[in-house]
Order: structure tokens, then sequence, then C-alpha cells
């Protein structure tokens, strides 16, 4: 059955609110990167105003991206164990304080307290991914997937753009304030239109709930890396890796090789965060129905390694462009993609805390990639890291080749 005639008849009638329920996730999902992006063009000197040094503003995005890290298999372990509307409801209104925190914030710790907030609730992702698995079918889960990436790659765009025009002088919080504002509206739509999705079996509930892992103990576990879900996780670190390096040290590279500025770097970011949404809209769901997810998930790492390669070799700012092209449109195929095989390799008792290895794997990456490439940077050169990324991700592509599946042993429902 095609995408279109499984759309045009499903085998179940959409549970009641079904499209107000997604929008609400939607917006969910756009908010954490508005207010994650929000901050970028103001944070530092809003940290310089405290007695920050330039270290110190740099581990405040490390303390968000750790404690995401952290909690993201926590926040999904909690949505399997009571429900996805609980953790959802009390992550927004968690984002909510962390906002205001930031923009009352008077000294350095507070600072660091409230993007330690955020980095939490932000964690929600994996249980947005496993709210959305939960709704629909497993053959439409990687088109749903790119439309709440699409949230995602809008957020890319529009949370520095509102954070660098609501900048003021005279009120530099007032980003802050307006970031807390629409977290609040979201916190709104979810009490209104988000009905729960998943209840935990009745059988669960008669007595006391199963022994699930921890983060430490999952990562000792040899059979948990030779699983699908543990080649998934790998994958998620591995890309996250390069895509992060990329991202830290892009300004940097401008600059030393091209005399980029502010205003040409926002827009080049401003231009991947189009291209990924175009590529996550349109492009994905169209990809995934004619060669499958795994597929999909490969031509998206090709292209990415692509663009990290022309970034690598450009000699001049058009082969920049091209390059950003393909790593965005690469990004765009990746990462549904790979949201959606996670959820394939998934029971229904264990979306969550699936999602959330996967998603605490790529804060991980992220965390780890902007440390290697600053090195690289320093020691070899200012092409080093688009290098260094394109490698890995040729190594991700080829992993994903020879050990990834599309079968999996329940339907997730």
């Amino acid at each position: 059955m095609t995408t279109a005639a499984a759309l045009a008849s499903p085998p179940e009638a959409p549970p009641s609110g079904h499209a107000r329920a997604l929008a609400t996730v939607w917006f969910t999902l756009f908010l954490d990167l508005v207010s994650f992006g929000i901050v970028i063009p103001v944070l530092p000197f809003y940290a310089k105003s405290t007695g920050a040094s330039e270290g110190l503003i740099a581990l405040l995005a490390t303390a968000y991206s750790a404690a995401q890290f952290v909690m993201s298999p926590v926040l999904g372990r909690l949505s399997d164990r009571h429900g996805r509307r609980p953790v959802m409801l009390i992550s927004i209104a968690g984002s909510t304080m962390a906002m205001l925190t930031l923009g009352f914030a008077q000294s350095l710790w507070m600072l660091f307290l409230s993007r330690t907030i955020s980095g939490v609730c932000n964690a929600n992702v994996s249980t947005a991914h496993a709210y959305v698995a939960d709704r629909v079918p497993p053959h439409q889960r990687a088109r749903y997937m790119g439309m709440m990436g699409t949230a995602v790659g809008l957020g890319f765009i529009v949370g520095p753009s509102l954070g660098g025009l609501l900048a003021r002088a005279d009120w530099p919080q007032f980003p802050f304030i307006v970031g807390a504002a629409l977290s609040l509206l979201n916190f709104l739509m979810a009490l209104l239109w988000l009905p729960e999705s998943h209840r935990p079996r009745a059988a669960a509930a008669a007595g006391p709930p199963p022994p699930r892992p921890s983060l430490l103990a999952v990562a000792r576990d040899r059979a948990f890396w030779r699983s699908q879900i543990g080649v998934m996780v790998a994958v998620y670190f591995s890309f996250f890796c390069a895509f992060a390096a990329m991202e830290a040290t892009f300004a940097l590279f401008a600059e030393a090789s091209f005399g980029w500025g502010e205003r040409e770097n926002g827009r080049y970011f401003a231009f991947i965060g189009t291209v990924i949404v175009l590529f996550q809209g349109f492009i994905v769901g169209r990809a995934v129905a004619t060669i499958g997810e795994r597929r999909s998930l490969a031509l998206g790492l090709t292209l990415s390694t692509t663009g990290f390669l022309l970034l690598c070799v450009s000699p001049s700012w058009l082969f920049v462009v091209l390059g950003g092209f393909f790593i965005a449109g690469g990004n765009g195929l990746i990462m549904p993609s790979m949201s959606a095989l996670v959820s394939r390799n998934s029971t229904s008792e264990n979306q969550g805390i699936n999602a959330g290895f996967a998603q605490s794997a790529g804060a991980l990456g992220r965390i780890a990639g902007p440390v290697i490439a600053g090195v690289l940077f320093e020691v070899v050169g200012p092409r080093a890291p688009m290098g260094s990324s394109a490698t890995l991700v040729v190594l991700v592509c080829l992993m994903v080749l020879a050990r990834v599946h599309e079968s999996r042993p329940e339907a997730g429902r």
C-alpha cells in the first residue's frame, strides 16, 4: 500500500483530537529549539555582565547539553512508566521557569541553574517522539517524524533570529521573557489539547514495575551494542558529534578562509535551517516510501559527507554554500529516519526509554564534537574539523549499511 493510500484509508480512524495533539507536540519541539537558539546572540554578553570569562561562557552551553545527556533516558523511562502527558506537562512548565530564571538572573550561578534546567526540560524530545510513535502507525512514522523535524529546523532558524531582533541595550533580559511567555502558551496548549497516548499495561500495575537498566549499565552491556537499538545509539552519537564539530568551528573557519563575520554566518545558518525544513517537510516522506528508512538514512549520510568534503576543500564561498546545502539536505533525511528506525525497533513499553537513550547519545555527541573540533582547529588547521566530520560520517554510513535492519519484533503498538 502506498503512503498516499495509507493516509486515505487508514486501518484505524485517528483518535479524537489527533491533529491538535500532534500540533501541540510540534509546537513543543519548535519551542525547544527556539529557547535553545534565542539565547545564542544574547547570552554571551549577558553572562559577561555578571563577570563571566570566555571559558565560563562556553561552559554554559556544556551545562545545557550535559543535563540533556543525563535526563533524556530518565524522562523517556518515566513516560513509559507513568504516561507521556504528565512528563510533557512538567517539562514544559520547567522550561517556562528556566526562561524566567534566566530573565531575572543577577549572578553567574543563576545563569548556570537556568541553562541546566533548560537542558533537563528540553530532554523531553525523547518523550515527544515516543508520543508520535504511540499515535501513528509504523509505516507512517518516518513521514510524521519528518513533520516533527520541521519544528526543529524552524526553531533553529527562528531562535537566534528572534534573540537578535529582541535584544535591547536597556533591557537585555527581554528575549528571555518572551521565551518564557511562549513556553507558557505551549503549556496551556498541552494542558487543553494533549491527551494521554500511552497507558502502561494493566499487568504491570498489579505489581512493582520491572527494573529498567541505567545509562551506565547499558553502556557496559556488550549485548546492547550488538542490538539494533545499540547500533542506532552509536549512529546518533557519531552523527551529532560530526555535525556539532562543524557547527562549533564554522564561524572561525569562515572568518579564517573567507573573512566572514556575524552577519554572513547568521545568514548561512538560516539557509541551512531552511533547507532542513524543506527536506523534512517535503522530501523525507517520499524517500522513505520509495527506498525505506535504512536507505534514506544512508542517502542522508552520503549527502552530509559530500557537504563536509566541499567545506574542507572549498576554494570559494560558492563551494561553502553548496556544501551547506548538502549538509542540510542530508540532515533533513537523517533525523526522521533515525527516529523512525529507533521506534521500529522498540516495543510499546520501551518507546520512551529507547528514544531517550538515542537522544542522550546525541547530546553526548554535541558535547564531544566541539571539544575535538577545537583541538583539531588549533593544532592542524581551520579546515581539519570539516575533514574529520566527513571521515566520521563515512564510517557511520558503512555501519548503517552493514548493521542496521528495518524489521522489528513488535509493531510498536
